[in-house]
């Protein structure tokens, strides 16, 4: 990710709706299935400055490792009191096998430098048997924005892609859908509409702060879908893809 873009990041994902509902989306997805009492090790494959890590209560392990490829994104997660932090590549985890019992990549296996399949055989391969793997990725390669190019986006996926990768590295899968499906339409117009992007120097990205009405406002939008989804009602497209996976 463009260095100056972990400033933004760590500026806001406490508080952002975004952030917020990412981490409510992961804590249901724990509780749905929760890791047994040897899986109480979580690894945060490409945690950033750290906010899923400091963040994330409901259902997550009370032992959380985090690892990132840049030394400022580290920086800044210590700042929030994290110890637990190595740096190191997805790619070549720097983990003895079966050590976690939980791995999350959210928004990593998109990067620029990132192979995705060696990331995603690391994971498993440091995951105990029965260990879940939570992954995000962003979606739909023609929604691809100035901000995909501020944050050094490779590729956006659809979700038979990333179900494709997923069984191709020896995980089952167990749940795979569209997220942000609400705010789709909006967005896509958005982005379709923009005029010609910034150079990638100049590119800058959509992390910045949002106002107590927006957060409130998008904050019950998003609340509204996962409801819906509680229901058994997900649609086919949205901004993100999330996955849970599980080793066998």
């Amino acid at each position: 990710m463009n260095p100056r873009e972990y400033r933004a990041l760590f500026d806001v994902e406490d508080h952002h709706w975004w952030f917020v509902a990412l981490r409510r989306e992961i804590a249901r997805a724990l509780e749905r299935r929760p890791p047994s009492r040897a899986g109480r090790r979580w690894l945060d494959a490409g945690s950033g400055t750290g906010g899923l890590l400091a963040n994330l209560r409901a259902g997550a392990p009370a032992l959380r490792v985090g690892l990132d490829a840049s030394l400022q994104g580290l920086f800044l997660a210590r700042s929030r009191g994290l110890a637990g932090l190595a740096a190191g590549s997805v790619g070549t985890l720097p983990f003895a096998g079966e050590t976690f019992g939980i791995v999350t990549s959210i928004d990593v296996l998109c990067h620029r430098g990132v192979e995705e399949e060696a990331a995603l055989r690391e994971a498993h391969r440091c995951l105990e048997p029965g260990g879940l793997l939570i992954l995000q990725v962003p979606a739909f390669s023609w929604l691809s924005s100035e901000h995909d190019r501020a944050v050094w986006t490779n590729r956006r996926f659809r979700r038979a892609e990333v179900e494709a990768l997923l069984e191709r590295t020896g995980f089952t899968l167990r749940e795979s859908f569209y997220r942000m499906s609400l705010l789709f339409p909006a967005a896509a117009l958005r982005r379709l509409g923009k005029k010609r992007p910034r150079p990638e120097p100049e590119a800058r990205s959509d992390v910045r702060p949002a106002s107590a009405f927006v957060n409130a406002f998008f904050g019950a939008l998003l609340r509204l879908e996962s409801a819906l989804a509680a229901l058994g009602l997900r649609l086919p497209f949205g901004l993100s893809v999330l996955c849970v996976a599980q080793k066998p």
